[in-house]
């Protein structure tokens, strides 16, 4: 990493990054917001992920590096600009330290892009988080954010007034199998 890697992210990406970034200080090489080289900003804590390309021009190379949880909601809170700039010691007008810690392969959890129609169960705080993230991202709509889910595998999710970002929910693992029928059935016993 060098110091001469200046990077403008759009403030609402980065809040948004925020609401998927891990809180657990057992794990900080997922506590930050990560900058990919290849141009994306990316945060995960392990259940749900959250990824935006972002410019990176005629950088030169350069290495990722992991901007901690706590410096990027000082950076953003209360920032009305719409960019922010960071580098890998400065974070808007904040200093610091990068995460000490290789960021891990985000891209291995991205789901299929073809979907099963399998029954999925998420976590609903997760799901309203995705909401959240669509508003800040400008989708101020019950369609800020869609859910494309193949049952038991991660979900995607996309937001269609930001067709750079997406995120990826982890689904929860029941005991429960719900046959294909349930919903006609809720629906058919509901309406009896």
């Amino acid at each position: 990493m060098t110091n001469e890697t200046i990077i403008s992210i759009s403030t609402a990406a980065l809040k948004a990054a925020l609401i998927c970034a891990s809180t657990d200080q057992h794990r900080p090489y997922i506590n930050g917001v990560y900058i990919d080289s290849k141009g994306y900003v990316v945060s995960t804590d392990g259940h749900r992920l959250f990824c935006v390309a972002i410019d990176v021009g005629d950088l030169p190379a350069f290495e990722g590096w992991t901007i901690p949880s706590d410096v990027v909601k000082r950076a953003v809170t209360g920032n009305k600009c719409v960019t922010t700039t960071v580098t890998p010691t400065q974070c808007g007008d904040i200093a610091y330290t990068p995460v000490d810690a290789p960021y891990p392969d985000w891209r291995r959890v991205l789901p299929a892009a073809e979907l099963s129609g399998e029954v999925a169960q998420f976590n609903p705080k997760y799901v309203a988080d995705m909401g959240k993230i669509g508003e800040l991202l400008g989708g101020k709509t019950s369609l800020s954010a869609h859910i494309h889910h193949n049952g038991e595998a991660p979900a995607g999710v996309t937001f269609p007034a930001w067709p750079s970002a997406f995120a990826v929910l982890m689904p929860i693992r029941s005991s429960h199998r719900a046959p294909d029928t349930a919903w006609s059935d809720a629906i058919a016993t509901a309406t009896a």
